[in-house]
């Protein structure tokens, strides 16, 4: 008979998500896993196989969240001008607001992993291109409806506004003023203009 589990798997991710955010894959230990979750390493195991398949649940997890987040942002808005720049606006707010400075975990992934492993690789370049495509649809809509001038061409926007994202996560680390994010997201939105 198979043992039941005795703890939540959703919450469990979410703990180990935060390690893994805050120390990156290569500075969390099986060890600190196991204490953090409470549970022995055979549980561990048997819940989520080793640290990496661990690791890609946490990202994915994280990634579906911030898929979502985005979406709903940008979807249901009025105004998708000023809802890019809101969107924009609230990642460089919410990193100067973030002591620890840790940033957007698919971010930090990208850079700790990204080179070294195709899996890892593949999943932050899968998200990338989700997120372009959410822009791109977003853009389009306001082509469509009259916002933004017919001129304008979405996909090469989305890569854009992706790299200003991915930009700004990582500049947020050392560069903690909030006029250099507001010049960029200004001259990132003259584009649409």
């Amino acid at each position: 008979m198979a043992r039941i589990r005795e703890f939540n798997t959703d919450e469990a991710l979410d703990k180990v998500m935060v390690l893994f955010w805050d120390k990156g894959f290569n500075g969390v230990s099986t060890q600190e896993i196991i204490d953090e979750l409470n549970i022995s390493k055979s549980s561990m195991y048997g819940a989520f196989g080793d640290k990496m398949e661990l690791f890609v649940a946490c990202l994915n997890r994280y990634q579906h969240k911030i898929l979502n987040q985005l979406t709903n942002q940008l979807t249901h808005t009025n105004s998708v001008k000023s809802q890019i720049k809101k969107v924009l606006t609230g990642v460089y707010t919410e990193a100067l607001a973030d002591k620890s400075q840790k940033g957007c975990f698919i971010v930090n992934s990208s850079i700790e992993l990204a080179p070294h492993d195709e899996k890892i690789a593949r999943i932050v370049s899968e998200h990338r291109a989700k997120v372009e495509t959410i822009f791109e649809q977003a853009i389009s809509a306001g082509i469509n409806n009259g916002q933004i001038t017919n001129e304008k061409n979405a996909k090469q926007i989305s890569s854009l506004l992706c790299n200003t994202l991915n930009g700004i996560y990582v500049d947020s680390k050392y560069i903690r003023n909030k006029k250099s994010f507001e010049n960029v997201v200004n001259s990132v939105m003259m584009v649409l203009d």
